[in-house]
């Protein structure tokens, strides 16, 4: 939704809708009258093609004017023919006749502000056609034509007002939301040295919409709301209403629901207050994509509901108006039939021709409704699905991970328990030289349950999304180190050979703390998993822009059914280590999960009796990094 263009043309009239309409028919009446003269026919062509709000009528009376230029051969109807049927060429959707012409009006131009408003209008048709080079072009022609005079009339003044606006406009639609604010500005220096208030209020309005892309959302709601307090006065809720769903509109796409929520219904409430049945439609669909991006599925379909009940409301409006132009435009036909026979019958043949395209438009919009609604009545229901199978995973896993607490916990509390016993005994009987050698088996114990307690309390933040993952650079030399001098004594106690061949350069780019869970991780496992004698190691290199880790053992390797399901949450007991070493349950479960956070990939190979390798691959931060610290 484009609003500044629409609002400065809304600003600049000085009619309304039904005012237009009127004045039309008194100057129709002058026409048809016998005694107008040949100057006044002139002038009430001209002025019947600016107040004609119908496009298809307005180019039928600049066509006239211009026939009634070259008889009169007088500059000014030349002008201003071809510049109302440019204007409703553009109107029509015919943009490369609509530019043409206004080339052609740029050499009846005769002074700086006719220039100016020519180039603006021409600007206006290339941004519709989303030629922005040529848009912006034109603009700054305007605006230079203005800007080379010495002093300004209110008429010029007039025309560079709508040449910044419009150019603020273009900026703010390809999203150069701070150049956008520059012109909006200019133009409203103008407008208040002008004393008009409407354009004021609708250029508060684009400064609104301008500072909320530049994320300045209450200095926006500021301008916006002086916008409103002065189209208030003027009743022109219709406008403030558009304003309130364009405001929904960026807040949405800053995923910012509350403030959005809040816009779309103040949009909604003062469409329904004035019966703005266009506005009421799009504050509803605007509400329903809200509440579905939400996941407030019923919400979403009552919104939804009301908003296919106001646009078929709208459809049959708007055909009744088609049907009714068509009757005009035959009315017309019959009688210049009374004039020219054979042109009244090929003109007969046309309108029929059209209302039979019409009526078949009709039918295949209607359809198109229908289906648009079943289809998105499905597209909630699907929905629905998914989350209900969503919900049944998540139960799942709630499951397997009761499980696995409820076995992983029960070695050590039970641990604890026996130690307690043998300690009250040996107290008992004085058998305090073993004591000590009771203090390593709590040592064990109480280092089992502070991992299992890590991993525990690791899986269930990052479940709820709770991890924090701040990407740093990281030297993966200095955390290999760190890992094996950690590890050291329980691979001497099993007389494991544990090292690490790392290049100083290899710099990662991801979080340290998930990053040092994947690898202690690991490499615990690998020891738990090697007999005596054996060997457990870390080596890396470059691979491309990712740091290639391969942490390998010697271990008792792994079957490949049980590779396939490795990285997955079971509810099965975990497996004892080769020297009765208790798992975790869910430190391969981590593993995983805390890669894709890093954006990073693991895969595993394995083989019975001989080993196995873990190959991580990690951002480098030559790659990353540097890009993101700029």
């Amino acid at each position: 939704m484009r609003l500044a263009l629409i609002f400065i043309i809304l600003s600049l009239s000085s009619t309304t809708f039904s005012q237009s309409n009127e004045k039309v028919d008194s100057l129709l009446q002058v026409l048809e009258s016998k005694n107008i003269t040949d100057s006044l026919k002139g002038i009430v062509l001209s002025r019947l093609a600016y107040y004609e709000s119908n496009p298809v009528d307005q180019k039928r009376y600049a066509e006239e004017l211009y026939a009634f230029a070259k008889i009169s051969d007088q500059p000014i109807f030349f002008y201003n023919a071809l510049y109302y049927k440019a204007t409703a060429e553009k109107q029509l959707g015919n943009l490369s006749s609509a530019i043409e012409t206004f080339y052609e009006v740029l050499k009846y131009a005769d002074v700086p502000q006719t220039k100016s408003e020519v180039h603006t209008a021409l600007g206006d048709v290339y941004k519709r056609s989303d030629d922005y080079t040529n848009a912006f072009r034109h603009y700054n022609k305007a605006i230079e034509i203005i800007n080379q005079l010495d002093s300004l009339q209110s008429g010029e003044k007039w025309a560079l007002a709508l040449a910044y606006t419009n150019a603020g406009d273009g900026y703010l639609a390809i999203n150069n939301h701070d150049t956008a604010l520059y012109f909006f500005n200019k133009a409203k220096v103008i407008w208040e040295s002008l004393s008009n208030e409407m354009a004021i209020a609708y250029t508060f309005g684009n400064i609104g919409l301008a500072l909320a892309g530049l994320e300045d959302y209450e200095s926006a709601e500021t301008s916006i709301e002086k916008a409103v307090s002065i189209l208030i006065r003027y009743q022109d809720y219709y406008a403030i209403s558009i304003f309130y769903t364009y405001m929904a509109d960026i807040y949405f796409e800053k995923q910012q629901y509350d403030r959005a929520l809040r816009y779309a219904r103040e949009s909604l409430d003062m469409a329904m207050d004035h019966k703005l049945r266009q506005q009421i439609r799009d504050a509803n669909l605007k509400l329903y994509e809200l509440y579905k991006k939400m996941g407030n599925s019923d919400d979403a379909l009552r919104y939804h509901e009301q908003y296919l009940i106001y646009k078929d409301s709208l459809t049959d409006i708007e055909t009744v108006q088609q049907m009714a132009d068509l009757r005009t435009e035959f009315e017309v036909g019959q009688k210049q039939a009374e004039v020219d026979l054979l042109t009244a019958e090929k003109r007969t043949q046309r309108i029929i021709t059209l209302a039979v395209g019409a009526f078949a438009f009709i039918l295949i919009v209607l359809a198109a409704i229908i289906y648009k609604y079943y289809r998105s009545k499905a597209k909630i229901n699907k929905i629905l699905a998914e989350q209900k199978a969503e919900l049944e995973r998540l139960n799942s896993t709630k499951d397997k991970f009761f499980s696995i607490i409820s076995h992983d916990l029960r070695s050590p509390v039970a641990g604890f328990h026996g130690i307690s016993q043998m300690i009250k005994m040996m107290v008992q009987t004085k058998q305090t030289d073993q004591l000590l050698e009771m203090t390593e088996h709590i040592d064990e114990s109480v280092d089992q349950l502070s991992k299992l307690l890590d991993n525990l309390l690791n899986w269930a933040m990052q479940q709820q999304g709770h991890v924090p993952n701040v990407p740093e650079k990281l030297s993966l030399k200095e955390m290999a180190h760190d890992l094996v001098k950690t590890l050291s004594t329980m691979a001497q106690g099993k007389s494991i050979e544990l090292v690490a061949d790392v290049p100083e350069e290899l710099e990662l780019w991801s979080d340290k703390n998930t990053t040092m869970t994947i690898l202690r991780n690991l490499v615990s496992n690998a020891l738990k998993f090697t007999p005596e004698g054996g060997k457990v190691g870390i080596r890396a290199h470059e691979d491309g822009e990712m740091a290639k880790i391969e942490i390998y053992d010697t271990g008792v390797g792994m079957p490949k059914d049980k590779l396939k399901k490795l990285f997955q949450l079971q509810d099965k007991k975990s497996t004892y280590g080769t020297s009765g070493e208790k798992g975790l349950g869910l430190g391969l479960q981590l593993v995983h999960e805390f890669m894709e956070m890093n954006n990073g990939k693991i895969e595993v190979a394995s083989e019975e009796g001989k080993g196995t390798t873990f190959t991580l691959w990690l951002p480098l931060f030559e790659s990353v990094g540097e890009a993101v610290e700029k």
